[in-house]
């Protein structure tokens, strides 16, 4: 996923998050283990990945409701 954001801070910030989250889950798809393993790592990467958004548009006074529901759909809760 590419974000783009005008706030230089925000935009850094989800290029570095979108760089950790990719290497997670290539990670994870090659330590294997079986499908369930697999899918809980990327889930993880995932929940990491939005969370690092949401913490960033938070601090850079950004709109973060998306990312909410992103973790939401997660099954997190928002948190």
């Amino acid at each position: 996923m590419i974000v783009t954001h005008d706030n230089r801070n925000h935009a850094a910030a989800c290029v570095a998050a979108e760089g950790t989250r990719q290497q997670e889950v290539s990670a994870a798809i090659v330590a294997g283990g079986g499908s369930a393993t697999v899918a809980a790592a990327v889930r993880a990467a995932e929940i990491k990945f939005y969370r690092a958004l949401r913490d960033s548009a938070m601090a850079n006074g950004q709109q973060s409701a998306q990312f909410y529901q992103a973790l939401r759909d997660l099954g997190t809760g928002g948190a």
